[in-house]
């Protein structure tokens, strides 16, 4: 689906009979997607401190103040 939206892959085969996983704590995060698998239980936490700086690479941000943010 991310395909057809133009957005590009991992930078791994589409075969996920014969692609092996990265290796926990390794993360895909230089493309449009991103996928990182951490240690330590179901929890997103750990992950974080790599996932906002790669989502940051996508918004944009204003240093102006507005009238009525203040």
């Amino acid at each position: 689906m991310f395909r057809l939206l133009g957005a590009k892959g991992l930078g791994v085969s589409d075969d996920y009979m014969t692609e092996k996983m990265p290796a926990v704590n390794v993360g895909l995060l230089d493309g449009q997607l991103a996928w990182r698998q951490h240690d330590g239980g179901h929890t997103v936490g750990p992950n974080w401190k790599y996932l906002i700086p790669w989502a940051d690479k996508f918004l944009t941000h204003s240093s102006s103040v507005t009238s009525a943010s203040k």
